[in-house]
């Protein structure tokens, strides 16, 4: 049996600029990720059964068991980690039979906005890469990344930061990307006791709340930090607030209370970071 243990770190997006809803019924925006302190651990054991044990109906298969960290969070196909073993499985070794066992530390607050989720999925879909040999191999990890696209728009991203990237430009649903140099500065994050639905955020997003499009490339281009802080934003910010006011309240208390240069959500929320100088 093989073992890989690896860190799978939130992130924040300093700006999230949405363009507008597309045909698939997605919407087309333009953020600015970058990978933060905060992790969650996975570790991850594989083993190829051979002999008597390899035996099964359909000449493959793949035996995953994923303790996914908190007992309230699925252990099964609903989870990311776990999906991710299945695709892996099912895109390269189809025709073997094999084991995967999962197993997550989680110190990323659940549904708050820091893509806790698919930084594990993506952990997964990296550590059976690198168990497997693929990652120096540049067609099979091309491959990696399109299941990553197709998990989810966050996927990608966290996949590039297993491989050492930290910050991105990510545009269609944030799944195509641009590396960029990661901002040298302190982040603190507070995350209300809310759950918060990225589906209900965007469902609630109305027209108005980005008709004033944010300039991503001014922010790239900034040269201080002061001015990269005062480009930074988040069309989803709104909408979660009329939904959770408590975020609104969050962010009021983290203002007054600091020499941040800039509070503000993080991605679908709740989650509120603040950033200061390093």
């Amino acid at each position: 049996m093989s073992t890989i243990n690896l860190i799978a770190p939130a992130k924040v997006n300093f700006v999230l600029n949405i363009i507008g809803r597309r045909d698939d019924g997605f919407h087309e925006l333009e953020t600015v990720m970058q990978a933060i302190d905060l992790h969650d651990d996975v570790e991850i054991q594989w083993e190829r059964q051979t002999g008597a044990a390899a035996v099964c109906a359909c000449g493959g298969g793949c035996d995953i068991q994923l303790d996914p960290g908190r007992a309230d969070l699925p252990a099964g196909p609903k989870n990311l980690a776990y999906k991710a073993a299945f695709w892996m499985h099912n895109k390269f070794h189809r025709e073997w039979r094999e084991s995967v066992k999962i197993r997550i530390v989680k110190r990323i607050p659940v549904a708050a906005g820091m893509a806790g989720g698919s930084a594990n999925g993506a952990a997964v879909l990296y550590g059976l890469a690198k168990l497997w040999g693929l990652t120096e191999d540049k067609a099979a990890m091309e491959r990696v990344y399109e299941l990553a696209a197709e998990m989810g728009s966050d996927v990608p991203f966290c996949l590039a930061v297993q491989e050492g990237r930290r910050a991105a430009l990510g545009t269609g649903r944030g799944e195509k990307l641009e590396f960029i140099e990661p901002l040298e500065c302190r982040i603190e994050t507070v995350t209300p006791s809310i759950a918060v639905s990225t589906a209900k955020v965007y469902g609630a997003l109305t027209p108005d709340d980005y008709k004033n499009q944010l300039d991503v490339r001014a922010f790239i281009n900034a040269k201080t930090l002061e001015e990269k802080c005062a480009l930074m934003g988040n069309h989803l910010q709104a909408p979660a607030i009329r939904m959770f006011p408590k975020i609104q309240k969050t962010i009021e208390e983290l203002s007054a209370n600091s020499d941040a240069l800039m509070t503000m959500q993080s991605g679908s929320g709740p989650t509120v970071f603040s950033v200061f100088r390093k």
